[in-house]
């Protein structure tokens, strides 16, 4: 008898090749399928070919790892896998969350769903075997039942921040790097050179961390490491081409549904940053990235990122009545609507940046009051501290007295016994601001951020009253436009000058 060989199948309609195979008899009832397939997201036959090989020596693993006896997972394990649902959700609904609503009712589900093990099981249970299934890993009945309720959490935790993002606020998560790494327990092959994708993120790790950046960079950059090792089949850097990074993109784009300046920005960036590292470290070559890039086609504005006076005026003109009108706010949440409208309608701040805010860090200098925005006391851009003069009308409306009243410690949030409690905490006084900004002032225009429209509008009157870029950048945070720019500093007399000629706003 002549075996008949599995091969490339064809889409008539598309032209791309397909891995198509059989789930063997015994791993049916496990997998839940009787046959399986994946794009190889290529037309030509060459390519479709090899690709074949890897995806279908990829299956056989899969095979042999759900034959295996289920081993139990540790709670890390359970977390990370997890954070593979979460970073999908997040990956996929990143340009377009949709409507509020739907993460309100998705929220209500969610909670339902959580004290009912029949619940869990049906909303999470076939992604969670999805999850497990693309990992080729087998686990025992108590890891499932774990992996799936900390499923929900993540979905819990993406839903939360979809709601955000559908009322137009796209800050960071502040808890999405709680989902650790996955570690596989094999190690990948390495090339005759000795160099694996894990090789180059390792390295370009240990310098990043070394130049004192961010944690949250490393897990980013992670994240979009492995998203190419899962759509390449393999790590084997002498084996990937600019093509198939060229092919990469264009996947993320056209299958995966990513928007453009996604890719570009986010995963193609990364990429490029650790491919371009170990060519100057001499760890490989030539650089597959080097020629490639993602076209973003020009984006229609349709009016002014920042405020209008007349949206402006209406903000402020709330946010001093804010204390008038009975609610269920926290106290502190309506000190924060109260003030940090107003500190960054004069500072141009970010928002988060003035939520995270001390009563020690007013201080005065040489007779003028200054509010310094620091790293120590939770997240700042850049990670540099600044300090910004007080405008005349913020202290003639009663802020340093506010402030001069108020108790040690944090302005606008009780704070926390951890800095991650405080940044969360921070984070969260921001979102309310942008809630109450757009459901109880009424700036419902989704061409705008309600918080971060006070930035866009600073920068506009700030050229209007004839203050020198430089200046407004220092005020703002920018880094400077040339090398010269970034000598010497900015002395508060000099920033207080200059802070003077923006126009009082008057909302009587």
């Amino acid at each position: 008898m002549t075996l008949i060989m599995p091969r490339p199948v064809k889409d008539p309609d598309s032209g791309i090749y397909y891995i198509r195979v059989r789930v063997p008899a015994d791993l049916t009832a496990s997998v839940g399928r009787a046959e399986v397939s994946k794009s190889l997201r290529t037309r030509e036959p060459a390519e479709a070919k090899e690709r074949f090989a890897i995806e279908y020596a990829a299956f056989q693993c899969r095979w042999a790892a759900l034959r295996a006896k289920p081993e139990p997972l540790t709670l890390k394990q359970i977390v990370s896998l997890s954070g593979r649902v979460y970073q999908r959700l997040m990956e996929t609904l990143d340009e377009e969350p949709g409507e509020t609503s739907i993460w309100e009712h998705v929220a209500q589900l969610n909670k339902q769903a959580a004290s009912d093990d029949s619940a869990l099981e049906l909303w999470y249970g076939q992604t969670v075997d999805e999850v497990l299934f693309e990992e080729g890993i087998a686990i025992d009945q108590t890891s499932r039942k774990r992996l799936i309720t900390e499923t929900q959490r993540a979905w819990e935790q993406a839903t939360e921040q979809l709601h955000k993002r559908s009322q137009g606020d796209f800050s960071p998560d502040p808890n999405a790097n709680r989902f650790p790494e996955w570690a596989s327990e094999k190690k990948p092959p390495k090339s005759a050179s000795g160099s694996t994708l894990s090789d180059l993120f390792d390295r370009w790790k240990k310098d990043h961390l070394a130049n004192g950046k961010t944690e949250n960079t490393v897990k980013d950059f992670a994240q979009k490491l492995e998203a190419l090792k899962n759509y390449l089949g393999h790590e084997d850097v002498e084996r990937i081409s600019p093509r198939e990074i060229s092919e990469w993109t264009d996947y993320l784009r056209h299958e995966r549904g990513l928007n453009p300046k996604t890719v570009s920005a986010k995963y193609l960036a990364a990429v490029k940053t650790v491919f371009r590292l170990a060519h100057s470290k001499f760890l490989i070559e030539s650089d597959p990235t080097n020629s490639v890039s993602v076209k973003i086609p020009t984006k229609v504005k349709s009016r002014s990122s920042g405020f209008t006076e007349a949206e402006a005026k209406c903000v402020l003109s709330a946010a001093n009545k804010v204390f008038e009108h009975p609610s269920n706010m926290a106290h502190h949440n309506k000190l924060a609507c109260r003030w940090v409208p107003w500190i960054c309608a004069y500072t141009g701040a970010r928002a988060g940046e003035i939520t995270q805010l001390r009563k020690e860090d007013l201080t005065v200098v040489n007779g003028i009051p200054q509010l310094t925005i620091t790293p120590e006391a939770g997240s700042v851009k850049a990670g540099m501290y600044r300090a910004v003069p007080v405008h005349p009308h913020l202290q003639e409306i009663g802020l340093l007295d506010f402030i001069a009243s108020a108790k040690s410690g944090y302005l606008f949030h009780s704070g926390g016994s951890t800095t991650a409690e405080a940044k969360k905490r921070s984070g969260n006084a921001r979102d309310k601001i942008a809630v109450w900004v757009r459901e109880s002032v009424g700036i419902t225009d989704e061409r705008i951020q309600p918080n971060h429209a006070w930035r866009h509008r600073f920068k506009t009157v700030g050229r209007n009253a004839d203050i020198a870029p430089e200046y407004l950048g220092a005020i703002q945070g920018h880094a400077g436009r040339t090398a010269g720019e970034n000598y010497g500093e900015y002395p508060v007399e000099t920033l207080y000058r200059e802070i003077c000629k923006l126009p009082r706003i008057d909302v009587s």
